[in-house]
């Protein structure tokens, strides 16, 4: 009998598990606008303070429901890191564009990097009808307002 209540137990949790994966799919669909970030101050080893990271522009999303989305910012690959034009700038450089695909797992959403084909993971501190608020690595929260289509 315990066997029985065992696997019933287990097979409410992953119900649970699915609805709340699903839920968070659903609210997340659609254009988020950045709104503004907040730093949090981290020290090193010796105790001195870590300098917050440099402001970042056109931060923004567009989850898709096919697992797909689109940053406000462009991907790029270095084909070779030798050559430098006048500015200092890398002169060899291929466009990937700005679609790529996310995926949501537990309480994270993780969007797939192409320029370093890697995932970027942020915790979801609050994903409701109008405000996405995200923990980048314990060192910035950025928060997101859905656009809404007049």
């Amino acid at each position: 009998m315990k066997f029985f209540q065992r696997i019933f137990f287990v097979f409410i949790l992953t119900n649970c598990q699915s609805n709340d994966n699903k839920n968070i799919h659903s609210e997340i669909l659609g254009k988020w606008i950045f709104a503004e970030e907040h730093f949090i101050s981290t020290y090193d080893n010796e105790g001195f303070l870590v300098p917050p990271p440099p402001p970042r522009e056109r931060l923004g999303y567009n989850f898709y429901t096919n697992d797909s989305c689109e940053t406000n910012f462009s991907f790029f690959k270095i084909n070779d890191t030798r050559q430098i034009d006048f500015r200092g700038h890398y002169s060899d450089i291929e466009k990937l564009g700005r679609k790529t695909i996310y995926k949501i797992e537990n309480d994270s959403l993780k969007i797939f990097n192409r320029t370093f084909n890697r995932w970027d993971s942020f915790y979801i501190m609050k994903l409701d009808a109008n405000n996405l608020v995200l923990n980048n690595q314990n060192s910035v929260i950025q928060q997101f307002v859905r656009k809404v289509k007049k």
